[in-house]
């Protein structure tokens, strides 16, 4: 019986694992679909002609999303599979949140990032 239980173990966690590499991949495309619009809007908004502040202000969408994502697998690392989902939808839901936010200001604002 004891045999069983011990060989059950390896198959559990070997499933977990993959669960966790699934959802990192498929959570791992939403934070390029947002990094994707950021740079797609970026570039567009180069070849118009933007200052340094507009430089600055349209890099940001750009950067933060890979900085949450790394930031949240390091801190989910050895916990379980919940907290690892949970953390990587906030980090997905602020890395959105951040990316409209500042695209609502360039809309606003369009003038103040051209050169």
């Amino acid at each position: 019986m004891s045999e069983n239980i011990t060989a059950a173990a390896p198959t559990a966690s070997r499933l977990v694992s993959l669960v966790r590499g699934f959802t990192t991949g498929i959570l791992g495309l939403a934070y390029a679909f947002v990094i994707w619009n950021a740079t797609f809007y970026l570039i567009e908004m180069a070849q118009a002609g933007i200052s340094g502040y507009g430089w600055t202000l349209l890099v940001m969408p750009v950067i933060v999303p890979m900085i949450v994502f790394t930031v949240a697998l390091l801190l989910t690392r050895r916990r379980p599979l919940g907290v690892f989902i949970v953390v990587m939808l906030a980090g997905l839901g602020l890395s959105a949140v951040f990316w409209l936010d500042t695209l609502s200001f360039a809309l606003r604002n369009g003038a103040s990032l051209l050169s």
